[in-house]
Formats: C-alpha cells, sequence, structure tokens
C-alpha cells in the first residue's frame, strides 16, 4: 500500500498534464496531494524553564502532508486520504480519512456519513498559522482537529456525530503513572457531537462520559473507578466583509477537553517550533481520596482572525485550570502571513508570528511556578498541490 501511494504520488508529481479528475461511466474519481514543507526561524526566550535564550533554523516535511482520492457515484461518495510525513518527520504513511457518504433523496432529506471522520466542532481550520505545522492556534485559544471512528448525520445546517472514543484510551491511561498502576480505560458511551450552522454563525458541543479504573498506591485502594465527565462549547461568527474580506471570532469552554483529544495546552520549547501546544488538557485523579473522585481540567479559549485576500492576521488566548495546580496554565499568540501563489500548483506562505505561554501552573500546590516562554518565529511554507 505505501509503495502504491508514494508511486502515486510522484506520477501525478512529474505529468504536468495530468487531469486529476477522471469520468468513468457514472463514476467521477478525483485523485490528489499535497506536499507540504516549513523553513522557520526560532528564537525562544525561555524563561524558568531554561535560563538561557535559544535559536534554531529548521527545514521540515510537514507530517500533515497528503495523498487521497475521492469517488462519487450518484447519492453516493467514498473519501480515503493519508499523510505522507510519517511521525516526527520520518517517512511514513498515517491514515488520515477513510468514509463513506450516503445521500437520502439527494440530499434533500439528510446525508449519513460512515467511517474514520472529522470533527464537527473543532475551530482548527479558521486560524491560518503555518508556524506550527497548519495546527493553527492550537492550544493558544482554538480547538483540536480531531478524527476518529463514527458516524454523522446531517440535514440542512444541522449535525450529529456519534464517535469512537477507543482512540484516546492510551492518552488515558498513560497520564496517570504517578501514584496509581494498572491504569485501564472504559468506554461507557460515545462521545456524542452536535452542531448548527446558521448563515456565518456556528454553534457547536460534545459530551462523552468515560471511566478508568486503577490501583490507588496512595491509599491502597485496588481497582478503584474513576467516572470521568469531558465535554465542551464553542460558538464561532464568521462574517464577510466586502467581497474579498472574512472576519473569524471564536470562543470555547471546555471541561475535560484533553480526554478525546481536541483540547491541549501550551508546553514552551520543541525542537521544531519555538513554542508549541503540548499534553493534552486531562483531568487528574485524586490520589489522596477513596471516593473516586477527579480534579476536572476547565479550558477558556478565544480567538479572532481577519483575511483580507491572500494576507491573514490572528489572534489567540487560553486559560487551563485544575484545582489541584498552583496556577492556572495561560498563553497567547499572534501571527501574520501571506499566501502567494507562484502558479496554480505551487504556493508559498511567509509568516511571522509570537506566542506566550505565560505562567506554567500545572505543578503541584507548594512548588514554585515557572515563569513564562515566549517565542519569535520567522519563517516560510512551500505547499505543492495537485
Amino acid at each position: 500500500m505505501r509503495k502504491m501511494l508514494f508511486t502515486l504520488l510522484f506520477i501525478l508529481a512529474g505529468t504536468s498534464a495530468f487531469a486529476r479528475t477522471f469520468q468513468v461511466g457514472d463514476n467521477t474519481i478525483d485523485a490528489y496531494a499535497s506536499v507540504r514543507a516549513l523553513t522557520v526561524f526560532n528564537h525562544t526566550a525561555k524563561g524558568d524553564v531554561e535560563p538561557r535564550d535559544r535559536s534554531q533554523f529548521v527545514i521540515r516535511l510537514q507530517n500533515n502532508s497528503r495523498v487521497g482520492v475521492r469517488w462519487t457515484q450518484g447519492d453516493l461518495f467514498f473519501h480515503n486520504e493519508w499523510a505522507m510525513g510519517g511521525t516526527d518527520g520520518t517517512p511514513g504513511l498515517t491514515l488520515r480519512l477513510l468514509y463513506g457518504d450516503y445521500k437520502f433523496a439527494g440530499g434533500e432529506k439528510g446525508r449519513i456519513r460512515v467511517g474514520q471522520i472529522p470533527g464537527i466542532t473543532n475551530t482548527h481550520d479558521y486560524f491560518d498559522r503555518k508556524g506550527a505545522w497548519d495546527n493553527g492556534m492550537q492550544g493558544f485559544g482554538s480547538m483540536v482537529e480531531s478524527r476518529r471512528a463514527g458516524i454523522n448525520y446531517a440535514i440542512g445546517g444541522f449535525s450529529i456525530s456519534a464517535l469512537s472514543m477507543r482512540q484516546d484510551a492510551a492518552n488515558v491511561t498513560g497520564r496517570y503513572s504517578s501514584g496509581f498502576d494498572r491504569v485501564e480505560f472504559t468506554e461507557i458511551m460515545p462521545r456524542m457531537e452536535v452542531a448548527y450552522t446558521v448563515s456565518d454563525f456556528i454553534v457547536g458541543g460534545t459530551y462523552v462520559k468515560s471511566a478508568v479504573t486503577a490501583n490507588n498506591t496512595a491509599t491502597g485502594e485496588n481497582d478503584k473507578r474513576y467516572s470521568i465527565d469531558a465535554g465542551h462549547i464553542v460558538v464561532t461568527a464568521r462574517p464577510r466583509i466586502g467581497s474579498s474580506a472574512r472576519l473569524t471570532a471564536s470562543g470555547f469552554y471546555a471541561v475535560n477537553g484533553g480526554l478525546y483529544g481536541m483540547v491541549s495546552m501550551i508546553s514552551g520549547y520543541n525542537e521544531n517550533e519555538a513554542v508549541t501546544r503540548g499534553p493534552a488538557a486531562l483531568p487528574q485523579l485524586k490520589a489522596e481520596t477513596t471516593t473516586g473522585e477527579m480534579d476536572n481540567t476547565k479550558t477558556f479559549g478565544c480567538g479572532v482572525a481577519l483575511t483580507v485576500g491572500n494576507f491573514g492576521v490572528g489572534f489567540g488566548y487560553q486559560s487551563t485550570s485544575n484545582d489541584a495546580w498552583e496556577d492556572n496554565v495561560n498563553g497567547m499568540g499572534v501571527y501574520a502571513n501571506y499566501r502567494y501563489r507562484l502558479s496554480s500548483n505551487f504556493r508559498i506562505t511567509p509568516e511571522i508570528g509570537y506566542v506566550h505561554t505565560g505562567n506554567r501552573g500545572n505543578v503541584a500546590k507548594g512548588q514554585p511556578v515557572l515563569k513564562g516562554t515566549q517565542g519569535f518565529q520567522v519563517g516560510m511554507q512551500f505547499r505543492f498541490d495537485i
């Protein structure tokens, strides 16, 4: 499969006259690829995390470079997409999308979608920051794009999904390494997600109930069951201004949103970026109790972006709190870029950005609060689409 996909990519890239859309009887097949690379200069002021500044120059293939195919036949639609970057820049393939659609009465009675599908309440695409590998302001005010196995039904402006939590089980079991052992994840119900769109206004939310069973080494309790409630609400307005501009304003409030992979915090320095989004905003098990209680992790995030033609600018702010922490985890970021198309298939996007984590409060009470990290970025994304 890997050799076939890379062969397809090289054929597409090497054939300038290639028509990516094929018509075979009543079947329409659309093959595509997008190769993305980022070169960026980072300067990071470490604060108390490491009392010295650091600068670096990075050139990397983005792990969201992709190849895919879309197939349409009447009311049926199929979509399969693979990421070509692998993990941390290591060559490889990762499944991104694999789903099928069926339109009832040509779409008049709605559409059902089944497979590996994207979330319907993320705000990932509204903020076009390139300096985080197309991850926008995730960790700095926008929600993470989440693709999970599930089923979705949409009609008019209303959409509802039921998504599996199995893909997030490793995040839960790996989080409680201190004070707990033999942690096991229990999926009580699918994650339910709803969204409604009216003109340029979008409102949505999600809810899931799960649990972990763990041995509490601090209290001697064995197979203690901890129930976890998680969810978020998000509101977004995206009005057009004139014929070439769009303003986006979005905000969300989440409780334990990292449990299902859509809310993250800011971690600080990273070898690939100046300051990046980091650990998921997960709940904390109360090791000092035997009641199965949780310390819920609450996150508020908001952002504003303006696009005028090819020029874009954005700002985001986020704050995460937990009663077990000494202080909140705060962060903000701002960026400006310009998308310049050199040809129908090739474009470059120069960008400047600044991000600040504020104080890092996710430390035990009574411990010193680590001062914030701030970073400057100057870079350019190269993108070749077929």
